[in-house]
């Protein structure tokens, strides 16, 4: 009797979350060390075989914006190998991982760590690290650092000297510049900003590894909900995580540019018309999360390529691997999420 309860009571949970089609992920489990909510994965990028975590504020934070940049920062690499390993089912979990310690975070400018809300973003480029930081919203401008990935002492030196200022095209809650990326055709670096739900799209950046040029302003396509991270193919073809937390429609979806998008967005992302037809405010109690792609960055218009399970899961990271992409969370340090590394299939 009880059995028959829960199945009927599980059927119903289904039908009534998402009606479109999923693509299932693959858990790959964390070593323990490193698989805690308050690692805060917010990016992730892979260099020379290696897959690299960035933690938003490095397995710590403080109420004291400035005294997050004093303490220890460390960001992971894992074999790229040893994921393979568990998605073919060989093992079934990391055990093994790097740190690195990054360093002369205690040197920024005093205006950085007085606005820092912690680090979205991470690209590798010739042993050269570069991390986009995040500010509190109310601030005009996000930065992006450069460091040296001097692996011989396990260390990512920053250069305080060096930093690129990117003004917010939008102020919007919590939106800074999650997505940034190595275009190799274009040889610099996009960084995307987290908001471009307007008609006529967002703006990005181009930006020169030297860090001796003004960033570029480039037009961003039109995209409901968050980019939260961007990566590319050797031939500069974009893909990004695309994700909506409920938690953030009135930020999102009913500001004071746009108001209820609905009608709208059954026509941008089809895969959300049956649910949106079914009922008009799912958006309102269900999270979204997908992958897609623009064929390159002077392209107009994103295409989707896999839809995953949102719920709980604050997808942040993204980067390329076999077939598809491996994504991870940021937990929010919060008890109602959990830290996930997974493996998407592109089919």
């Amino acid at each position: 009797m009880y059995r028959k309860i829960f199945l009927l009571f599980a059927a119903a949970l289904f039908l009534c979350t998402a009606s479109y089609s999923q693509t299932q992920y693959k858990n790959i489990p964390l070593p323990v060390t490193i698989s805690g909510v308050g690692e805060e994965y917010s990016g992730m990028c892979t260099y020379a075989g290696r897959v690299y975590l960035l933690p938003q504020y490095g397995d710590h934070k403080t109420l004291i914006k400035k005294a997050n940049l004093k303490g220890e920062f460390l960001i992971y690499s894992l074999l790229a190998d040893s994921i393979g390993r568990v998605v073919d089912g060989k093992d079934t979990a990391l055990s093994a991982y790097k740190s690195l310690k990054v360093v002369n975070l205690d040197k920024l400018p005093d205006n950085i760590g007085d606005e820092y809300e912690g680090f979205e973003a991470i690209s590798i480029v010739n042993n050269t690290v570069f991390l986009s930081i995040e500010t509190d919203d109310k601030t005009q401008n996000c930065y992006l650092l450069k460091a040296m990935l001097d692996l011989a002492n396990n260390q990512v030196v920053v250069d305080p000297e060096h930093i690129i200022s990117l003004k917010r095209p939008e102020p919007i809650y919590n939106a800074g510049f999650e997505a940034v990326t190595w275009l190799p055709k274009e040889k610099k670096l996009l960084a995307y900003y987290e908001y471009n739900g307007m008609p006529d799209g967002g703006q990005g950046y181009l930006i020169d590894t030297s860090f001796t040029k003004p960033a570029g302003v480039v037009k961003t396509p039109q995209l409901y909900f968050r980019i939260t991270d961007v990566t590319a193919t050797g031939a500069d073809q974009l893909f990004g995580v695309n994700y909506f937390y409920n938690g953030d429609y009135k930020y999102y979806l009913d500001n004071d540019k746009l108001n209820h998008q609905e009608s709208n967005i059954k026509k941008a992302i089809p895969s959300l018309k049956d649910s949106l037809d079914k009922d008009a405010a799912y958006l309102t109690r269900h999270t979204f999360a997908r992958i897609v792609t623009l064929k390159s960055p002077q392209s107009t218009q994103w295409e989707e390529v896999a839809t995953f399970d949102g719920y709980r899961n604050n997808w942040e990271g993204l980067t390329l691997y076999r077939k598809g992409a491996l994504i991870v969370t940021d937990a929010n340090n919060s008890k109602k999420q959990v830290a996930i590394l997974a493996y998407l299939p592109f089919n």
